[in-house]
């Protein structure tokens, strides 16, 4: 060994302890913002009884899609994070608004499209949530450039933003609301096929698309399993 280098051994257990108390405390505190999250989630789940469970299954799913397209590690965490925080900004839609049955209003759409910017407003002050505000911000936005609350086009748009959009309106078309039924698995899909590329990214719908009949598949042969 030359002089001055350092091993293992010669580092006091001290600092190793120091090291192992800190890594904890990181994945302790991740742990809580994880759990705050989750509350947050259920807080707003709490209001609508028909999406009881949404933020969690948009989670699993946007979590598939983008290991599907083979996404680093640390975009597939952000996205199930903000997939979880996603609809926040809901609390504060009037109830007559977010729970009336029949069509909107242009007024009443507008304070629809306002939760991504109030969620934006809620996490801002958290710095934990830093690097997820723009994918919850832009889970609206249409690849055509159509969507809200900012009107970006393309790849303008976050990829995590993208793929949250393409799991959040599976989950809503497959789940009843207060002013439609519910669609099929095969309806669900033939609309995300005849919007990709104007609403949706066409290369997350294939990716989801993917998923889905590889899910279908799985159960259709643990059914002939039983």
């Amino acid at each position: 060994m030359t002089t001055g280098q350092v091993t293992g051994k010669d580092v006091p257990q001290k600092e190793l302890r120091g090291g192992r108390s800190s890594s904890k405390e990181r994945v302790d505190l991740e742990e809580a913002y994880l759990q705050m999250a989750r509350t947050l989630a259920l807080a707003v789940e709490a209001r609508e009884p028909h999406a009881h469970g949404h933020s969690e299954r948009v989670a699993l799913l946007a979590t598939e899609i983008a290991i599907e397209l083979d996404c680093p590690r640390e975009l597939i965490r952000e996205i199930q994070l903000a997939a979880r925080l996603h609809d926040i900004g809901k609390i504060a839609i009037p109830d007559h608004v977010l729970f009336k049955p029949g069509r909107l209003t242009p007024a009443e759409f507008s304070e629809i499209k306002r939760h991504p910017t109030v969620a934006v407003e809620i996490l801002r002050c958290l710095d934990h949530f830093h690097d997820i505000i723009p994918l919850i911000e832009s889970h609206h936005e249409w690849y055509s450039g159509e969507g809200y609350p900012n009107k970006l086009k393309g790849e303008e748009i976050p990829l995590g933003a993208r793929i949250l959009a393409v799991a959040d309106a599976y989950d809503a078309m497959t789940c009843p609301r207060p002013y439609r039924r519910r669609l099929s698995n095969e309806e669900t899909a033939q609309v995300l096929r005849d919007e990709a590329g104007r609403q949706w990214d066409a290369g997350v719908v294939d990716a989801v698309l993917r998923v889905l009949e590889r899910e279908s598949k799985m159960l259709q042969a643990l059914l002939v399993e039983t």
